[in-house]
């Protein structure tokens, strides 16, 4: 047996043929499958250098593979139903809207900022939350908000068949 050395990650056996049986196989099996097969053409990739940098965590990836959501820019629902608040603005059903002007503490470090903040023709404030899928999560959140604080609760989803359906929270 050859010596060991005293690198940080020597190796015990100095070829293939000192090391026990199955340590042998498997290293030939990685090995076998580290050696590349031909491929089709390489498809050009910009230097990481290039890349934009990505939110998410630290192997580029978004938590339940949605994007994350920027403060201040709103969503494709959220535009129409912004659309939709403007018209009813127009017509006199609210007198006041305004997107995400209102953050709500619910506890440590968990907090809730609302869609829209409405103020109804009739000078209620309500606070609408537009989604186009409701996970379990932000429905608890919506639920526990309406219970600490006194305004009005909307959940505010695409109808099936055009205009909106909501759900009251209060």
């Amino acid at each position: 047996m050859a010596p060991k050395t005293k690198g940080r990650r020597s190796l015990r056996y100095a070829t293939t043929q000192e090391m026990p049986e199955g340590m042998r196989r498997l290293v030939e099996a990685s090995t076998a499958a580290a050696v590349p097969q031909p491929t089709a053409a390489r498809v050009y990739r910009p230097p990481a250098a290039a890349l934009p940098l990505a939110s998410g965590n630290a192997a580029g990836k978004v938590a339940r593979g949605r994007p994350r959501h920027v403060p201040g820019e709103m969503n494709k629902t959220e535009e129409a139903y912004a659309a939709h608040l403007t018209l009813q603005l127009a017509a006199g059903a609210i007198a006041w809207f305004r997107f995400e002007s209102v953050k709500l503490k619910l506890a440590e470090k968990t907090h809730l900022t609302i869609d829209f903040f409405v103020m109804t023709g009739a000078g209620d404030l309500e606070a609408h939350e537009v989604k186009g899928f409701w996970e379990e999560d932000a429905r608890v959140k919506v639920k526990v908000a309406a219970a600490m604080y006194p305004f009005r609760f909307l959940a505010v989803q695409r109808a099936p068949g055009g205009g909106w359906k909501t759900e009251v929270f209060s």
